[in-house]
């Protein structure tokens, strides 16, 4: 099967690329431009795959939470490839991209949050038990001072000074960055649960309300 995985839900583009049993990946140098990279982007890591876009078999996306307008950028080219070339796209959530790349590392109730603005971040919660994870509740958005005295293992995707003030130190703590590998690999277990030709009612999984001030 060949999958093309897009990552778009922070600041830096990451793009995977499955193929044979074989793995490439390309970052984006530019921050913050993911309207300008995709389409360069995807090209590049096509002819470090020898492959082409009707190769494609689908697409996997990271779904959110995340940035808003990098998000839409993502699912909305994840979309017109999946239309023009007749192939599904597989939503993954961003949560579970981070999760399941340290679930080795952590046991028991576990919080992963993925920074937001100002000093929100999005947090959702799972039990994991035997390289395994349940969720325990939808996620939602939380200021930070609201997590200080949390008593959960911690896998946090963000900026450093906010996981410095909310890791318990009794548990488990994982500042981490997003890895498009793992994004293919939860693609590849959950195909057949996750795939969609449903264009109109895809999008991104923004969480709560995004508040401009």
């Amino acid at each position: 099967m060949k999958i093309l995985a897009i990552e778009s839900s922070s600041s830096s583009l990451l793009l995977g690329l499955h193929k044979k049993n074989k793995f490439f990946s390309l970052e984006s140098e530019s921050i913050n431009n993911t309207a300008k990279n995709i389409n360069i982007m995807v090209d590049k890591i096509l002819k470090k795959s020898s492959s082409t876009l009707k190769d494609l078999d689908a697409i996997a996306i990271s779904s959110g939470p995340g940035s808003f307008t990098s998000l839409r950028v993502g699912m909305s080219y994840a979309k017109g490839l999946s239309f023009t070339l007749d192939i599904p796209i597989i939503p993954v959530s961003t949560f579970e991209i981070l999760l399941f790349s340290n679930l080795k590392k952590v046991k028991g109730e576990t919080s992963v949050l993925i920074y937001s603005h100002g000093r929100t971040v999005y947090k959702c919660d799972y039990m994991v038990r035997n390289n395994t994870y349940k969720l325990i509740n939808d996620p939602d958005t939380f200021n930070i001072d609201e997590l200080k005295k949390t008593k959960n293992n911690i896998i946090f995707h963000g900026r450093k000074k906010f996981f410095d003030e909310i890791k318990n130190e009794d548990k488990k703590n994982i500042n981490t960055d997003l890895d498009i590998k793992s994004l293919i690999e939860l693609s590849i277990k959950n195909f057949k649960l996750l795939k969609t030709k449903s264009l109109d009612n895809l999008s991104p999984e923004y969480v709560g309300n995004f508040e401009i001030k």
